[in-house]
């Protein structure tokens, strides 16, 4: 690309969205940090990188966080990579095999191979235990799902449905969140009765196993563990400050409660094991112990710099996965805790990061466009889920 291309490149793209000037600075000064220039060995890269820097200065260039932005695209295509593989178009078989759930305009499912099926316009879903099913939700409507988007049996709520989850291992019972309240139904659809007050903004987490025990949030904020069959709470937490998420580990035996700026372990009886905050300046967006074996995925972002990171916790020990700028989404573990599945907003793509050892399988680019239907304007995905290969 010469220097008259890219300049043209950008000016053309400017006035999509002017008003994002300051994000796609910071996109591509702080990707360009990342590129060190080797001495005595001149290479296109810093000379390219200088030039994006001023003509996106002086062309008020739109945000590349944007997936249909002009400059998006050419900031992606220059800067994303970062020694890993080259960003491959379109997503074709996933790696390490498996399902994906993807919202994204709709609920889709991904076959193993890369074909996609959308199953229509739900607000959320969820996978049923061994992804044999999807458990799918719009408005006041709960619906179970073949893969094909063929219904098996839907029920009707009181209020909107915020979230829900299919129960592992046997399937015998969803839980789910309609307006301020926890529901559980049987896995049939049928005996849908109201459990208790619950905060929406928290998914209910079953244990991985099949005793019907569910961890939930009340709407002062305390963490619930119940045995849902005999309606019996097992032990409740004090009310817990910016909670975001529910977690088990994989064994079942700890709890990790995720806050805005910390991680708690909690053990059977609902005891504090370990606490582990962030560094000063950070958040948590999102954090997923892995499904085998020990292991937590956690993202943080820096809202100063506007950057974020993935980290793997594993006891004391931290070591960091990715980091890029901008805000990355919840990853996602394959089914043999191998891999981890990290969506990026910003660059547009799914990184595939080996969870052990370093280093990335594969980058999937232009992923926005390949879940948006036809006609729609495209929008990256919300959440994607990874299940069984079966």
């Amino acid at each position: 690309m010469t220097e008259r291309e890219l300049r043209d490149a950008l000016r053309r793209a400017a006035p999509e969205d002017p008003a994002a000037r300051e994000r796609a600075w910071r996109v591509v000064s702080a990707a360009c940090a990342q590129h060190v220039p080797v001495r005595r060995r001149p290479h296109w890269l810093p000379l390219i990188a200088a030039l994006a820097l001023s003509a996106v200065a002086a062309v008020g260039a739109a945000a590349a966080s944007a997936p249909h932005s002009g400059v998006g695209k050419l900031v992606r295509s220059v800067f994303a990579g970062d020694g890993g593989p080259r960003a491959r178009p379109a997503l074709g078989r996933i790696p390490g095999g498996g399902t994906l759930l993807v919202h994204a305009a709709g609920a889709w499912v991904v076959a193993g191979d890369g074909d996609r099926h959308r199953l229509g316009a739900y607000d959320g879903a969820s996978w049923s235990p061994h992804g044999r099913f999807v458990l799918a939700w719009r408005g006041r409507e709960l619906a179970a799902l073949e893969r094909d988007g063929d219904r098996r049996w839907s029920l009707a709520a009181r209020a909107p449905i915020a979230v829900a989850r299919w129960a592992p291992v046997d399937g015998y019972r969803v839980a789910y969140v309609a307006g301020a309240e926890l529901r559980v139904a049987n896995g049939d659809g049928t005996g849908d009765h109201s459990y208790g007050p619950a905060r929406a903004g928290v998914a209910p987490a079953w244990r991985p196993d099949a005793s019907h025990v569910l961890a939930y949030v009340d709407r002062r904020g305390a963490v619930n563990v119940a045995a849902v069959d005999t309606r019996r709470t097992l032990w409740r937490s004090r009310p817990v400050a910016r909670l975001v998420a529910l977690a088990w580990t994989g064994d079942g035996d700890r709890l990790v409660v995720v806050t805005r700026r910390r991680l708690l372990l909690l053990g059977p009886a609902g005891q504090r094991l370990a606490g582990r905050a962030v560094p000063a300046g950070m958040t948590i967006d999102a954090a997923l112990p892995a499904p085998r074996g020990p292991g937590i995925a956690v993202v943080r972002h820096d809202a100063a710099q506007d950057g974020s990171e993935l980290v793997l916790l594993r006891g004391r020990r931290e070591r960091l996965l990715f980091s890029g700028p901008g805000r990355l989404g919840a990853p996602a573990w394959s089914p043999t805790g191998r891999l981890l599945l990290v969506p990026w907003p910003d660059a547009d793509q799914w990184l595939f990061l080996r969870a052990h050892g370093g280093g990335r399988t594969s980058t999937i680019a232009n992923i926005a466009a390949q879940f948006t239907p036809q006609g729609a304007r495209a929008g990256f995905p919300r959440s994607v889920d990874w299940c069984c290969a079966g």
